[in-house]
C-alpha cells in the first residue's frame, strides 16, 4: 500500500495491527480516523462498548484504542456499560497500549489515568478554535466541540491545547486525550444533530453554530484529523515519521 506523506507502519510484521475503536451507540462512527487509519494500513475494527453483552477485545492484541464520543456521562452511575469500558481502557494502559480518547473517549482516558471529570463552566456546541501548544499534532482547529463536561487534568499529563472553557488535548505518554471530535463528516454531524433534534436537545443557535459553513469546516477539520491521528501514531511508535 502507498502511505501518503511518506508515512508508513513503523512495523509490518508487529504482533498486531488492529486499531479498536470504542463505540457508544449506532451513530458514533470512526470516520476520518477510520478512513485515515486504513490509509495507512491498519485493520480497523469496531466494538459496541454499549453493549457489554458483545464483549471488548483483549487490549494486548490491538496496536491502538480509540474511544469516540457518546451523548452519556462518564460520572453516571446508572449507565452500566461505562465502568467495564473504563475497566477495559485501565488495563489497556496497564499494557502499555496506546489509546486515544475523543471527547467522552477523553474524559474516559482521564479517569483511568487518574484525572477526574467534572461539569464544564458552560456547555461548547459548535465549531471552534483553540489554542495550541503543539499545533503541528493539535491544530488550533477549527473543531467540532459538543460537550458540557470537561477533564481534570490526569497526574503527569500535559496539557497540548485549550480556550477560555476546557482542557481541549492533553498526553501523557503514548495516550492522547481531545475534547473535541476529529473523527467528523458532514453526515455524522448531520445525524448527531437530527438525534439531537429528536431528544429537544439542541437549541436554533447551537443547531446553527453547528451546521453553517460545514462543508469547509469539516473539510479543514478532516486535514487537521489525519495530522493529528498521525501524530499519535508517531508518538506511540506506530508510524514512521514522513520522509
Amino acid at each position: 500500500m502507498e502511505h501518503s506523506s511518506g508515512a508508513g507502519p513503523a512495523d509490518d510484521h508487529g504482533p498486531s495491527r488492529r486499531i479498536a475503536f470504542l463505540q457508544h451507540g449506532p451513530l458514533e462512527s470512526p470516520g476520518v480516523l477510520g478512513m485515515r487509519a486504513d490509509d495507512l494500513g491498519f485493520e480497523v475494527r469496531c466494538y459496541r462498548a454499549d453493549r457489554v453483552e458483545d464483549g471488548l477485545p483483549d487490549p494486548e492484541e490491538c496496536a491502538a484504542i480509540v474511544v469516540l464520543g457518546s451523548v452519556e456521562s462518564t460520572n453516571d452511575p446508572d449507565v452500566g456499560w461505562v465502568a467495564p469500558e473504563r475497566t477495559f481502557v485501565i488495563a489497556a494502559v496497564a499494557h502499555d497500549v496506546p489509546v486515544l480518547g475523543v471527547c467522552f473517549g477523553g474524559q474516559l482516558l482521564s479517569q483511568a489515568l487518574g484525572g477526574r471529570v467534572v461539569p464544564s463552566p458552560r456547555p461548547e456546541a459548535g465549531w471552534l478554535s483553540i489554542a495550541s501548544d503543539e499545533p503541528g499534532l493539535v491544530a488550533p482547529g477549527p473543531w467540532l466541540l459538543w460537550h458540557n463536561e470537561a477533564v481534570e487534568l490526569p497526574p503527569g499529563a500535559v496539557v497540548l491545547a485549550r480556550n477560555d472553557v476546557a482542557i481541549q488535548a492533553y498526553a501523557q505518554g503514548r495516550h492522547l486525550g481531545v475534547q473535541f471530535h476529529p473523527e467528523v463528516t458532514p453526515a455524522i454531524v448531520g445525524s448527531w444533530i437530527n438525534d439531537a433534534k429528536q431528544r429537544d436537545e439542541v437549541t436554533t443557535e447551537e443547531h446553527d453554530a453547528l451546521w453553517n459553513g460545514i462543508e469547509e469546516r469539516a473539510r479543514v477539520s478532516a486535514s487537521n484529523a489525519r495530522a493529528l491521528f498521525d501524530g499519535f501514531l508517531r508518538r506511540s511508535g506506530l508510524l514512521h515519521a514522513p520522509d
